[in-house]
């Protein structure tokens, strides 16, 4: 058996499962951490560090030529839902063939993920000597191979589950990934995606496009093991920290799972997880994910007390993504589907009573999020009526929903998406509801700490913004152009800056307008003496003119040898009024 493997991670986006950066996923760092036990020395590498080397050297070069003698490769492929991506793009087909040319022949190669069943479903059987595609756990089919010399489907037993998640906190999965420290040695964006159990609650009837009922009976980890396994990835430079793993976080370890339409939530495992987590001063961001709405309409005593919890642990901008994905009860009954709308407006109530006040980074502590899926089987034009009713009606509430997912199904056995009423009920949606919702939701002024800026010029990173070291240079902060960031955490706003700053970096910014999912801002504490004509007019109620003319007051009073040190006297020195929200960008 050789000594010398390479991961490759191509990221995994599942229903409860997410691992495309700025996020770490869970199956990755267990395949590692299979590596890490049987000592095998190995290699770690994204799918974008594996483009990036593409570019920087000749395309022919295979993997091993790159990395040196490779007696095996891991190629983790777990993206099966559908989205666009910021900060990283999940591998494709057509690049893990690529991979499949540069390996030797007869390497052994193993691909894990569920987008590889998914691939296979498509007819993606490429023929290659000792390749195997692994259609259960990728990290026990590894395991079994390394072990015996045989490619084998095999399931993880829970005392693996639990080493290799131990094991894979300080794996080189979370180690060496370019997410974890800045170019300047301090923590970067990386979130650490924690898996809390397996399966879903409704194994027995559950949503008919989703792959998690199909795990059948949940799988609880315990408490003592989700908290050592964050301070083991504390220890390893992990900053920010989401509960994953979980189609609803409040049924963890529920009552009656096996015998109950809603199981009876219990409030005490999940406010242990929580706590303990938070207990660690070293991690600074803490989110969950999914919560199932029907679980919290059914059983409102016991989610009130987890719903005090989360906020009493979790940073702010914290989200429950609640799957609605349809308010038709045609296509709730033939799809299985989680919960009706009156559930849901209830759970949607319940979280905003709770979760609307403002925290320390400028957010609502916990909100609901929407998610929509069309192509269900069921679905006519009616619908989307139904389905922009629903939202209507929550708006005319005064309730508040973080963000609005709409996606299309994937697999088969579904119906054609009608395009036509598919993107009108898009566009509606973008102008009618998330425009306004997001204006309550961070009204003019509002100030967000901690943005974290990642693209220039485009809403997606690019490789140049990587290779280029022009996007990392703090001479050219406050040049014209347009810089992208977002907050740690999940499913954090898009923030445009109508100026160049240095990517890769973080600062604190002033909310200056609203799209339809992002907003536009300044950054505060903005230093008068050295503030661009760019950052002047990024500021509401200056405009082009009278930045133009601010600057010019202040190197005219410099070529003087009077030099203007503060705002105001540069605004004295024009005449000009003084806008509200001038004081929020510069210090007193």
């Amino acid at each position: 058996m050789g000594r010398r493997w390479v991961v490759i991670d191509g990221y995994e986006d599942e229903p409860a499962a997410f691992g495309v950066p700025n996020y770490v996923g869970f199956h990755i760092r267990y395949i590692c951490a299979v590596l890490e036990s049987l000592g095998l020395e190995y290699s770690y590498m994204t799918i974008d560090e594996w483009r990036l080397d593409r570019r920087r050297m000749n395309d022919s070069q295979s993997v091993s030529q790159r990395l040196g003698h490779v007696d095996g490769a891991v190629i983790l492929a777990g993206a099966v839902v559908p989205g666009k991506y910021m900060r990283g793009t999940p591998i494709s087909q057509r690049e893990a063939n690529q991979i499949l040319l540069e390996m030797p022949d007869g390497t052994p190669l193993l691909f894990g993920g569920w987008a590889i069943r998914a691939w296979r479903q498509l007819g993606w059987t490429p023929l290659r000597k000792n390749m195997f595609m692994a259609v259960q756990d990728t990290d026990a089919t590894l395991d079994h191979f390394l072990r015996t010399g045989v490619w084998k489907h095999k399931r993880r037993s829970p005392e693996q589950w639990k080493k290799w998640a131990l094991k894979g906190a300080a794996s080189k999965a979370v180690t060496e990934h370019p997410d974890l420290i800045d170019a300047e040695g301090n923590a970067g964006p990386l979130v650490y995606e924690v898996e809390l159990y397996q399966g879903c609650v409704r194994y027995k009837r559950g949503c008919k496009f989703c792959i998690e009922p199909k795990k059948g009976v949940p799988i609880w980890r315990e408490e003592r093991d989700v908290i050592e396994e964050v301070r083991i990835a504390a220890d390893s430079g992990v900053r920010n920290v989401r509960i994953g793993g979980a189609t609803d976080v409040y049924t963890y370890k529920a009552e009656g799972v096996v015998d109950l339409e809603y199981p009876i939530p219990d409030p005490q495992p999940i406010a242990e997880v929580l706590h303990g987590i938070r207990e660690d001063e070293r991690i600074e961001v803490l989110h969950v994910d999914n919560a199932n709405p029907s679980i919290i309409s059914e059983n409102l005593d016991q989610a009130s007390q987890i719903t005090k919890t989360m906020l009493e642990t979790l940073s702010d901008g914290a989200v429950l993504s609640f799957g609605l994905e349809s308010a038709d009860s045609r296509v709730h009954e033939e799809n299985w589907l989680n919960c009706d709308t009156d559930q849901l407006i209830r759970a949607v109530k319940h979280v905003n009573e709770f979760g609307r006040e403002r925290g320390d980074r400028g957010l609502p502590k916990l909100l609901p999020g929407l998610n929509f899926i069309a192509g269900l089987n069921g679905e006519t034009e009616e619908t989307y009526r139904l389905n922009m009713e629903l939202l209507r009606k929550i708006k005319s509430s005064g309730l508040l929903l973080r963000r609005i997912n709409i996606r299309q199904v994937e697999g088969y056995g579904f119906q054609e998406v009608p395009r036509d009423a598919f993107s009108r009920f898009k566009d509606e949606v973008r102008s009618d509801i998330d425009t306004p919702m997001l204006e309550n939701l961070l009204p003019v002024g509002t100030v967000l700490k901690d943005v974290w800026w990642e693209s220039f010029g485009n809403r997606i990173r690019k490789p140049e913004h990587l290779l280029d070291p022009k996007f990392k240079e703090k001479s050219n902060h406050g040049s014209p152009g347009i810089t992208f960031g977002r907050q740690i955490g999940a499913y954090p706003i898009l923030v445009g800056v109508q100026y160049q700053i240095p990517l890769e970096t973080k600062s604190d910014v002033m909310v200056t307008g609203h799209g339809s999912r992002s907003v536009s801002a300044v950054e505060v504490g903005l230093d008068p003496r050295k503030v661009t004509e760019s950052q002047l007019t990024s500021i509401p109620g200056i405009g082009k003119k009278n930045a133009w003319a601010l600057v010019s007051a202040r190197a005219r009073a410099t070529s003087r040898r009077a030099p203007l040190s503060t705002i105001h006297e540069m605004f004295e020195a024009t005449g000009l009024s003084i806008p509200s929200h001038v004081s929020q960008v510069f210090p007193d």
